[in-house]
């Protein structure tokens, strides 16, 4: 018993050694809910806070609310009635590339919910010299939403763990670097309660 305490200890360091390169972007995320105001179809690429941004494309139809959660545990809260005709609906937040360099992983801590289906994948953009760069997750993270409890339903929030692999080449050449959290589908609603970078 007192070999797994200590071996759990141990995890508990290195995910906090791990979370180190990113304390001021995680800082900046945890403060979003209490600074987030309220947006009806703000312009695409709109600034939440210094360095975080909501994106899709422009002109595409996109019928989008975004503000901070109501009720027990913060967040912010996005609301999408429809994508229209656009490709793409992001959250992303910018982390300086030097922090990837000789990494093998990018890692995220999400904390999430949904008022019914909803899906996101991760991805890790690359600012290049030439141009941008994008590599996913393998995993698409899905949340379940509502779950019945008894005469009510109440609201599921999930913790999920999602890593990116580092191409060490890329990061080499990197001038700048962001994370994404790409939405699918028509519409959804869905609530960021918590999210924390690391590497590996």
């Amino acid at each position: 018993m007192q070999e797994t305490l200590g071996l759990l200890g141990k995890l508990a360091e290195a995910l906090e050694r791990s979370a180190d390169p990113f304390s001021q972007e995680n800082a900046r995320l945890a403060a979003l809910p209490r600074e987030v105001l309220p947006l009806h179809n703000p312009t695409p690429r709109h600034a939440l806070a210094p360095g975080v941004w909501l994106d899709y494309q422009p002109e595409a139809g996109v019928e989008t609310r975004v503000g901070a959660a109501e009720g027990i545990e913060a967040g912010v809260r996005f609301q999408v009635e429809s994508i229209g005709s656009s490709k793409w609906y992001s959250f992303s937040y910018e982390i300086p590339a030097e922090a990837l360099r000789s990494k093998r992983y990018l890692g995220q801590i999400l904390r999430c919910s949904s008022e019914g289906p909803a899906r996101f994948r991760l991805c890790l953009r690359y600012a290049l010299p030439e141009g941008i760069r994008d590599v996913f997750a393998r995993q698409v993270c899905v949340l379940t939403g509502f779950e019945k409890s008894g005469a009510s339903n109440e609201n599921v929030v999930q913790d999920e763990l999602v890593f990116v692999p580092i191409d060490a080449n890329l990061a080499a050449q990197a001038q700048g670097a962001e994370v994404l959290l790409f939405f699918e589908g028509r519409s959804f609603d869905v609530t960021l309660h918590a999210i924390e970078a690391m590497v590996v």
